[in-house]
């Protein structure tokens, strides 16, 4: 449920509702398939079983796999390359991208214009 996961070469990651008798009720029925394709989330939900980081790298469930002491170094340089940006451009851009998984290119290109209007009148832009 994060816009950028990063993981330590150690991590595992499981969908395990099922060994527990109960079914995904945290979102994961929606994101994962997302995520992953439908065949692997289908796979994961199914056993229950745990991918490694590399696993997890291949399928597209982390963007990166880092050696474990390195972890939260890479995590907050990262947040901090991002932070650097302007908040309201960060925010209308990912409302872009997550708006773009449902619309249809003409409605997110219409969507586009909107928010480009926003930020073309922002101090940071006119700083920039």
């Amino acid at each position: 449920m994060c816009d950028i996961r990063i993981a330590s070469e150690r991590a595992s990651f499981a969908e395990s509702f099922i060994k527990v008798g109960i079914v995904p009720g945290d979102g994961g029925a929606w994101l994962l398939p997302r995520v992953v394709g439908m065949s692997r989330a289908l796979e994961m939900s199914f056993t229950g079983d745990a991918l490694d980081a590399a696993e997890a790298l291949r399928c597209g469930l982390v963007s990166r796999v880092v050696p474990h002491a390195e972890l939260l170094p890479e995590a907050r340089r990262l947040a901090a390359r991002i932070a650097a940006h302007p908040g309201l451009t960060l925010r209308l851009t990912k409302r872009l991208l997550r708006e773009g998984q449902q619309l249809g290119l003409d409605s997110l290109l219409d969507l586009s214009a909107a928010a480009q209007a926003i930020a073309h009148k922002t101090a940071e832009h006119r700083e920039r």
